[in-house]
């Protein structure tokens, strides 16, 4: 069988972390015994170009026989579940053409991968999008902060360069000469009797300087030079001394006025409903549309046959689904005695694995003594050569078994419970994660958690996904209290537990492997 090893990251800066990557998935396929290609690719998981990884999934599906795609853990694989390079390995994998591997995340997914394994699959997804999400949006706020406060946080425009204050801040200083060619352009421009073309021409014969039509354009419709920074079509007021007048700036406004294309904006409207929705009466999906320019309902496409129905609005589904994630929420006090038990079964297993170590190291220092003394005896002729050479190799071959066993030790995932956790989390965050989610990650919250969505007249019904089904029963019942007891005595036992058992904390535990 082919095994593709795809190490990942997403800059040039973590290109220190592809080692420990490709360490891990080739002593994995070492173990598997298959034939495989290693790839390192640097670019991102969740957003940008996806080049190198989109050649690849061509390259995959390409390959005739069955293969094992390989990932180091889920966010390795991605950060996106709506690119289309996911949904194609996951048809590839539904149509049991490939496997999906990730041997840090003790997860394997096939073509017959159960439930579990595949929400587990669809929950890693979603963290790790949402980590992605809370980071970009530290970042934004911190970029947003610096607007308001007038600083520019890129590559200062021509006119203008990039220093530092005194003080070591940050700063944009005016260049005197660029700026002069720069305010000479919005002067000749702004008398309606040059050209784009002619003030680039000028500029490369005056100035040297490397510019075309375009060039120019740009300069002349940005703000920054009266006094403005335009980011994301918003405007801030900036602290930096400005080149030319706002006066000046709308005259070359009016003069370009002429030549302005108008923007038509594209018809596909996304909707996060679209296509998870069926008709009670006839089975056909509920398709949206917007009223008014405004109102965003759904109703049957009534594509088998006509029948009545009614228009629902968007936002009454919303709010409906949004009752089910706060639902889901867990009381403080449970989730800290869950979360301590998930702590107090780490720390067993870790010193159980620590122990697993010290045996092994033990083991193998003794071999190798014994290995010195058989030499010895040899030496000392104590011991044919024939006795020496086959406890000799017996010897080596048992030194060479602890050694595969302590790699396999050092390679073992030890975030089993990390899982756990993280769903715990998810369950607790995923109410407010809906309601400020854009339309995609609605919809991606939406198919983690329900199925069977079906609208009968204006009411919606569902099922919930296993083990958020458990979870809403448990708030319901009041029932967490018993369970987290519970809970501490399947990890004491270290037993596997039975996922049928309804409304238990334990039962979520069988969403991971025993340690």
């Amino acid at each position: 069988m082919k095994a593709y090893l795809i190490a990942r990251v997403s800059t040039d800066d973590q290109k220190d972390a592809l080692p420990a990557q490709t360490f891990r998935l080739t002593e994995y396929a070492r173990k598997l015994q298959a034939d495989y290609e290693l790839f390192e690719i640097r670019e991102s998981a969740y957003k940008g170009n996806r080049d190198e990884f989109k050649q690849l999934v061509r390259r995959i599906k390409d390959n005739p026989s069955t293969s094992v795609v390989v990932f180091d853990k889920i966010d390795r694989y991605t950060r996106d579940s709506s690119s289309s390079e996911v949904r194609e390995l996951d048809l590839l994998r539904k149509k049991g053409k490939i496997e999906i591997h990730f041997p840090s995340d003790n997860l394997f997914i096939s073509k017959s991968s159960p439930a579990t394994d595949l929400l587990r699959l669809g929950m890693g997804i979603v963290v790790a999008q949402y980590y992605s999400d809370s980071i970009s949006d530290n970042v934004k706020r911190r970029f947003e902060q610096k607007l308001r406060d007038g600083e520019w946080i890129g590559t200062a425009p021509f006119g203008y360069v990039n220093a530092a204050d005194v003080h070591g801040k940050r700063w944009i200083n005016i260049v005197p000469e660029d700026a002069q060619i720069v305010r000479e352009g919005f002067e000749l421009y702004a008398t309606g009797l040059w050209t784009l073309r002619a003030i680039a021409a000028k500029w490369r014969k005056d100035y040297g300087l490397n510019v075309g039509s375009s060039k120019i354009d740009q300069i002349l419709k940005n703000p920054f030079y009266y006094g403005v920074m335009r980011v994301k079509g918003q405007l801030y007021p900036h602290a930096y001394k400005p080149i030319v007048s706002k006066k000046l700036f709308d005259e070359v406004k009016k003069v370009s006025e002429g030549y302005k294309v108008i923007k038509r904006q594209w018809a596909g409207i996304p909707f996060p409903y679209r296509g998870l929705i069926t008709c009670s009466e006839c089975g056909c999906l509920i398709t949206f549309e917007i009223k008014k320019k405004t109102y965003t309902y759904g109703h049957c496409t009534q594509k088998k046959f006509k029948h009545p129905h009614v228009y629902v609005n968007e936002t009454n589904l919303t709010q409906t689904i949004a009752t089910t994630f706060d639902k889901l929420a867990i009381p403080d006090k449970i989730l800290k005695d869950v979360f301590d038990a998930i702590k107090e079964k780490k720390e067993r297993s870790k010193s159980t694995r620590e122990s697993q170590m010290r045996t092994l190291e033990n083991k193998t220092h003794k071999l190798n003594k014994r290995l010195e003394r058989l030499y010895e005896d040899y030496l000392d002729e104590r011991i044919s050569r024939e006795f020496h050479d086959r406890l000799h190799k017996e010897i080596i071959e048992s030194i060479n078994d602890l050694r595969i066993a302590k790699k396999g030790l050092e390679l073992k995932p030890s975030n089993e419970l990390d899982e756990f956790s993280s769903l715990l989390e998810l369950a607790n965050s995923i109410g407010k994660l809906f309601k400020s989610g854009t339309f995609e990650e609605k919809r991606e919250l939406v198919k983690l958690t329900h199925s069977n969505l079906i609208l009968e007249g204006r009411e919606l019904r569902w099922n919930l996904k296993e083990p958020f089904n458990l979870m809403v029963l448990c708030n319901e019942s009041q029932n967490w209290l018993t369970l987290v007891d519970e809970l501490r005595n399947d990890f004491e036992q270290s037993t596997e537990i039975d996922i049928s058992r309804t409304c238990s904390v334990s039962t979520l535990a069988t969403l991971l492997p025993p340690v």
